[in-house]
């Protein structure tokens, strides 16, 4: 949704619209539909549509729907006949959604929905045409629906600095490890997100012109290639500036553009506050400050750099698509048991940590005794332990972890949390403290014998942990296959301990560092 079809301002429909908009104006509607128009939806749309007895016109571009009211002569004001069709349309919508998404997957019931942007066009009194003043109305709806969509992005992609506070207050308080299981999921979230997604891997080719090339070159430019909507302002790679067609043609179509322009370099008409990014920055990131621009530079193409040196352009439609990707992944490869994110998503992770060649501390998390606590208790019982040690991860990332600190669930009663923090024995430390302080509120009543997988008595009062800490130095070479390998050796080494244990060690050359040994 960066930039406006040629078929939406076509002369009828300019025309159809401005034939009596001296009544009150024209009221603009965009509807833009995540994933598509299902039947359903399509019949809502179709449903509200044959209620609006002021709806002159109408336009679809793939999944975006443009809908214009004009107000009648003896009707109500303008914008209290588009904030009835509003709630309509909202209402007719969310229904059709609410059907479906009972029907979906729970994995999927968070990626469908619509939003919903409006603007009110009336004639200008400032010499305006009616042409550029339906334009800027559609264009701030469309700006209304964009910022509705990153607000649901950001949401769903960090974590509240308010809630991250609460979670830690309410972590370091008595009985916290006892209650932390009933917490709603969105709450115990701390860490283990999808990986940061590099904007650089958005970037795009993007003509480039020096400064002091003619206006008139990149107007030809442009001209033959009808696709391309923007061009950066470049020297020697290092871009200094950016000029849009659509800010272009506007200029030239001013009544002295042509001759005030036509012959002047291109650096008298660039926009020099373009917005300039890395490429390794988070697209996350990027997209919030890509929607925090001035509305007249909402929809501009982000340039995109590695070291100082130009290496494309991202629209802001493939930003906004690249973050409904990534959510859509995110839920699609999240352990529908904790949330956290699974195997695929894991193994990308430590492949980026790797990749960043620093100190990194992984530590695997296992429950001893884990089979004997479903068949004595139920699998219910057994899920809610399972939470509860995702939970425990989570409360220690956030007193002795780090800021980038990642949590997975690998699946079943084993976990891995990857963190750069300072003192990762103490982190593993705290996390057998809570796990034994909680996990005797699981089960209920006296537990009966313990038994091993072959169904022997064992010496033990009940479930315990066990904590495989690798070290990793960034600097020795290492693989994915290699931790894991690694984590294996110690974990069985941590199983083989009577009660709670930690046995950490380097990735190639483990060694017994000590237990938190109860």
């Amino acid at each position: 949704m960066d930039e406006i079809g040629y078929g939406l301002l076509d002369r009828t429909m300019i025309h159809r619209l401005t034939e009596q908009w001296h009544y009150g104006g024209i009221g603009v509607i965009v509807v833009q539909l995540h994933g598509g128009p299902s039947a359903s939806v399509y019949e809502a749309l179709t449903g509200w549509m044959n209620e609006q007895r002021r709806l002159v016109w109408r336009y679809r571009m793939e999944n975006d729907f443009f809908y214009f009211l004009q107000r009648g002569k003896s009707d109500e004001q303008l914008d209290k006949l588009v904030g009835r069709a509003l709630a309509g349309l909202r209402e007719r919508l969310g229904r059709a959604f609410s059907r479906e998404t009972l029907q979906a997957p729970s994995t999927e019931r968070a990626l469908a929905g619509f939003a919903i942007g409006h603007a009110l066009a009336y004639p200008s009194g400032i010499g305006r045409s009616a042409e550029a003043t339906i334009y800027y109305a559609v264009k701030e709806a469309q700006h209304a629906v964009m910022r509705q969509q990153i607000r649901e992005e950001a949401a769903a992609a960090v974590f509240e600095p308010a809630a991250a506070a609460e979670a830690e207050a309410y972590a370091e308080s008595p009985n916290a490890s006892a209650r932390e299981s009933g917490k709603p999921a969105a709450e115990r979230a701390r860490a283990g997100g999808p990986s940061p997604f590099p904007i650089g891997e958005l970037a795009k080719s993007i003509p480039t012109f020096h400064p002091n090339a003619l206006v008139s070159d990149l107007a030809r430019m442009f001209e033959a290639n009808p696709h391309v909507q923007g061009a950066v302002i470049a020297v020697e790679g290092r871009p200094l500036g950016l000029v849009m067609k659509e800010n272009m043609n506007q200029l030239l179509a001013g009544q002295f553009g042509l001759p005030l322009y036509w012959n002047r370099p291109i650096a008298k008409i660039m926009d020099e506050e373009a917005l300039v990014v890395d490429g390794s920055w988070p697209v996350e990131q990027v997209a919030q400050m890509a929607m925090a621009r001035d509305m007249s530079r909402l929809y501009h193409v982000v340039i995109i750099t590695q070291g100082d040196k130009l290496i494309g352009a991202a629209s802001v439609r493939s930003i906004l698509e690249c973050l409904t990707q990534l959510r859509t992944e995110e839920a699609l490869t999240a352990n529908p048991l904790t949330g956290l994110p699974g195997n695929a998503p894991i193994q990308r992770e430590i492949q980026r940590r790797i990749d960043g060649r620093r100190p990194l501390a992984i530590v695997y998390a296992d429950l001893d005794y884990f089979k004997w606590f479903n068949d004595c208790f139920g699998f219910s019982q057994g899920d809610e332990l399972i939470r509860f040690l995702g939970s425990v991860l989570q409360q220690a990332a956030l007193t002795a972890g780090g800021r980038d600190d990642f949590i997975g669930h690998i699946g079943g009663d084993d976990f891995i949390l990857l963190s750069e923090c300072s003192d990762p024995e103490r982190l593993c430390r705290l996390m057998i403290d809570r796990f034994n302080g909680g996990v005797g509120a699981y089960g209920g009543g006296d537990a009966p014998a313990v038994t091993d997988r072959s169904g022997h008595p064992v010496a033990q009062q009940g479930v315990t942990l066990s904590l495989s800490l690798l070290l990793w130095d960034g600097e020795q070479p290492v693989t994915a296959a290699a931790v894991s390998q690694a984590a294996a050796r110690l974990k069985k080494r941590a199983k083989s301990i009577s009660g709670s244990a930690c046995v950490s060690g380097s990735v190639y050359e483990e060694k017994h560092l000590g237990e938190g040994k109860t």
